[in-house]
Parts: C-alpha cells; sequence; structure tokens
C-alpha cells in the first residue's frame, strides 16, 4: 500500500529581501494559500480595470434585475426617494442681500424649465441622475446654453445622459495628441478636458447604420459618479453585489411558487381492489365513466366539503399539507436581507416587512441609514450635481442681466456662494423629536436658523411667514391663544 504525504505548501508572499515567508511568519491568515484559500480568485486589478472590465454585462444584468425583480426596484426607489426626496434645494449665501432675494425668486421662475427636453424640472433632473448613477453606477448631465430669445427665466437648460452615451471602451489617442482613457480626454497634466460621447444612445434601434462619436468640452458636463478608490475614472452599479443573489432567489422562488400551485390540483386518491381492467375508468360514487386531465390522468371531481360514501374495500387517502416550504419563511429572510444588504439599503424599506423590529430599533436602522445617505449627498450628489446646475444657471443670469450683480467679474465666489439642504427627514416621534430640537435652542447648543434649515427651510422664508401670518392675525381679529 502506497502512502501519500502532506506536502506543505510553499508561500507565495514575500519579504522585503524577496524570498518567500514563512506560514509560520506570516500576519494575517487572509494571505495564506494553502487549501483552505487557495482557490480564494483576487486579481491584482487597477482601480480602471475592476471598474471598467466588465461594466457593460453589469449595466445591463443591474437594468434587467431592477425592471424584472420585485425586492431589486423597490429598493432602488426607496434609496433615490430617501437621496434626493422632492429636491436638494439651493439657498444663496451671498453678501448681498438683495441679490439673494431676487436670485430665490428667478430660481423658482426657472425651475420648469430646467430640463433640455422639457420632461422635468430642476428637481427632477437630481432624481433623474441620482437614480442613473444607482442604476448604471454614473449619469452625465449636459450643460446647454440657450439664446436669450428662447424666452427662458435663464437662458440654460440640462440635458440628462445615461452612462451608455459615453464608451468606455474607447482607449486611444486623440486628433490633439492627448490621451482618451474609458471615453475621457485627458490633457498633459491629467486634467479632464472632454468627453467623447454619441449622438444618440448606442442600443436604440433606428434608422441609422452607425453612430458618430463628438467630442464635448468637460466644462459642458457634469459626470456624476462615486470613485470607490482614488484614480476611479468610471462608476459601477451600486447594487452589484446584491445582482447574483437577486436572480437566483428570484427563480429559486418561482420554481416553489409553481412546485405549490402544481400540487394544489391535487387532493388525494381513492384505493379499491382490483375488480376489472376497465373499472378504474369509472366514478366510484356515481358509477358513471371518470373524466380526464389534460394528460390523460383519470380525474374524479368532489364539491367543496364534500365527502364520498364508498364501496365495500375502498378508502380514501388524502395528500398532507405542503410542508415542502418548513422553514420557508426565514429562508426567505435571510435572501431578502442579504439583497438589501447588496443595496445598502434596509431590509425593511426593501421589503415593507417591519414584523422583526420595534420602534427602537428602528430608529437605530434608520439613523445609521440617514447618515449614509448624508454622506453620499453631501459628497458627491450636491458637490458633483447640485453645485455645478447653480453656479451655471448663476453664470448665465447675470450674463443676460436677469439678475443685478454689481462686480460680478471680479467676485463671482462671492455671488455663487450657496447652502444646499436635501428636504427634512420626517419625525420618527414627532414630540419627543421636536421637544429635543426645543431643548436644543433654549440651552443654545444650536442655533433657530440650524433648526429651520435641518427641516429643509429657509430661516428668511419663515420669518416672512410668520410676519405675514401676524398681520393677518390682526387684520381678522385673531387674538386666542392659538394665534399668538
Amino acid at each position: 500500500m502506497r502512502m501519500l504525504r502532506y506536502k506543505k505548501p510553499v508561500s507565495l508572499i514575500v519579504g522585503l529581501d524577496g524570498k518567500p515567508l514563512a506560514a509560520e511568519s506570516r500576519a494575517y491568515e487572509a494571505s495564506a494559500q494553502g487549501r483552505r484559500l487557495g482557490s480564494f480568485d483576487a486579481p491584482d486589478l487597477s482601480p480602471n480595470q475592476a471598474a471598467t472590465a466588465e461594466l457593460t454585462i453589469l449595466r445591463r444584468r443591474m437594468r434587467a434585475s431592477v425592471r424584472n425583480n420585485p425586492w431589486m426596484s423597490r429598493g432602488l426607489k426607496a434609496d433615490v426617494a430617501n437621496e434626493t426626496g422632492t429636491g436638494i434645494i439651493p439657498r444663496s449665501k451671498a453678501s448681498n442681500k438683495a441679490f439673494r432675494k431676487a436670485i430665490r425668486t428667478l430660481w423658482n421662475d426657472w425651475l420648469p424649465f430646467a430640463d433640455a427636453d422639457g420632461i422635468l424640472n430642476a428637481y427632477g433632473i437630481q432624481w433623474s441622475a441620482v437614480r442613473g448613477r444607482k442604476e448604471a453606477g454614473e449619469v452625465f448631465i449636459r450643460i446647454r446654453q440657450r439664446r436669450p430669445e428662447d424666452g427662458l427665466p435663464v437662458p440654460v437648460q440640462f440635458q440628462v445622459l445615461e452612462a451608455d452615451f459615453c464608451p468606455v471602451n474607447m482607449n486611444e489617442k486623440a486628433p490633439n495628441g492627448n490621451d482618451i482613457v474609458s471615453g475621457i480626454e485627458f490633457n498633459a497634466i491629467g486634467k479632464r478636458v472632454a468627453y467623447w460621447m454619441y449622438k444618440k444612445h448606442p442600443a436604440e434601434k433606428g434608422g441609422w447604420t452607425y453612430n458618430e462619436l463628438t467630442r464635448v468640452p468637460a466644462e459642458q458636463i457634469i459626470h456624476h459618479f462615486i470613485p470607490l478608490r482614488p484614480g476611479q475614472l468610471r462608476g459601477n452599479p451600486d447594487a452589484v453585489q446584491a445582482i447574483v443573489r437577486s436572480y437566483l432567489y428570484d427563480k429559486y422562488d418561482d420554481a416553489e411558487l409553481g412546485r405549490k400551485e402544481t400540487r394544489a390540483h391535487y387532493t388525494g386518491v381513492i384505493r379499491r381492489p382490483d375488480y376489472g381492467a376497465d373499472d378504474y375508468r369509472f366514478d366510484p360514487i356515481s358509477g358513471v365513466p371518470i373524466g380526464l386531465d389534460d394528460d390523460g390522468v383519470p380525474m374524479l371531481d368532489l364539491e367543496p366539503g364534500s365527502f364520498p360514501s364508498l364501496l365495500p374495500g375502498e378508502d380514501v387517502t388524502l395528500f398532507d399539507g405542503d410542508d415542502g416550504g418548513a422553514g420557508y419563511a426565514d429562508f426567505q429572510w435571510q435572501q431578502k436581507l442579504a439583497i438589501a444588504a447588496g443595496q445598502d439599503v434596509p431590509y425593511e424599506l426593501t421589503t415593507g416587512d417591519y414584523s422583526r423590529i420595534n420602534d427602537r430599533v428602528w430608529r437605530a436602522i434608520v439613523n445609521q441609514y440617514r447618515r449614509e445617505i448624508e454622506q453620499t449627498q453631501d459628497l458627491f450628489t450636491i458637490h458633483q450635481v447640485c453645485r455645478v446646475m447653480w453656479e451655471a444657471f448663476i453664470d448665465a443670469a447675470v450674463l443676460v442681466g436677469a439678475v443685478e450683480a454689481p462686480g460680478y467679474e471680479t467676485r463671482r465666489f462671492d455671488y455663487i456662494r450657496t447652502d444646499h439642504r436635501a428636504p427634512a427627514w420626517p419625525y420618527i416621534n414627532p414630540l419627543q423629536d421636536a421637544n429635543a430640537a426645543k431643548i436644543l435652542k433654549e440651552e443654545g447648543l444650536e442655533s433657530r436658523q440650524a433648526l429651520v434649515a435641518e427641516r429643509g427651510w429657509d430661516v428668511e422664508d419663515v420669518d416672512e411667514q410668520r410676519a405675514e401670518d401676524k398681520q393677518r392675525e390682526k387684520k381678522l381679529g385673531l387674538t386666542d391663544s392659538t394665534h399668538q
């Protein structure tokens, strides 16, 4: 009998001297190369290789998942709703008070005309951009300058373009000698100077036989994405970790539903002695011929609540209840929990199932989720989208004289200064939260202006409305305690 000897694996991790490290010198078990982790596929990819190598198929599968999987669709809707709400509102912080008031009015007049396609308003553009970023990993917004004679309150509009418009596999030299990497053109010092864009969506079916690329200057493009690694140029879908599980779970759940549907047609069987070769063709109760199902199998139909009177020697065997789903609820919960985690959305928002938590647990879940949403809002959505839209709006308004801005050419940064506020989060416990805000103000720990801003309002608007309320109440003689 031949004995096989286990050969200790040779470490592939080398030290500073270039020699392999011994297993006992390894600091982390995760770097082991033995039987446990030898099949752990961890390719060495740069930020852009990892982001773009399979980006096209990831986008297609993510979009298909959102179209067909209810948990992926619901999670996406909830996430977008929490990030943008009804719109992230800009509030001018310019030192010129007259300018602040005028620009606020002008912004509200221009809102309905912000979309170059004439479908959305300015806040709808935010919604479309965030949804496109989450679904495809990134989105482009083109700044469209308009002529004064076009009749817009401010001659500028924005056009949301899906990520597919900029070819991720375009890597070449531009005619001017610049490098084009993943459809983005860089100059000699590595600054983005242009984006190469298709004139039509490359997947659109139309009468054309080719789709021409055009060079669009970088100052006309807003590129909205989240770079997960330094130097990353293109973005990946937010829920890429949930795609496989949602697909396989949906197939399994559909198969289980089909199994239950098929089994529901059968109640039981009637057993009898062998009376003859053709005896099975007749109803044991009525004696009439038994009908056949679509597959030619004899079937006996009974009215609900009835029980047959059998002939001597016959008995009825009823099928047990469908216990094939024993533990199925817990299994479903675990799979949906993983799908929700892959989307970075709480399980309860993804599924609508709040049966496993109480209000205190929900508060903890929501506080963490909102902290992550606020991080994305401030670092990416506001910085990349809202700020650039606001600056383009101000530049266009001043350029055509729609608002007075003395010394704008030398004091532009003062005029474009702004603060963006997302809609306030609804109270989890209205009374407790309102009392907490009141205590913060009374104890001098937070200003009234900051508290009003957290509710999604501008303190100047609130004060003007309060003054109008008091004047109206005084005019109408409303002096009871509820109107003081």
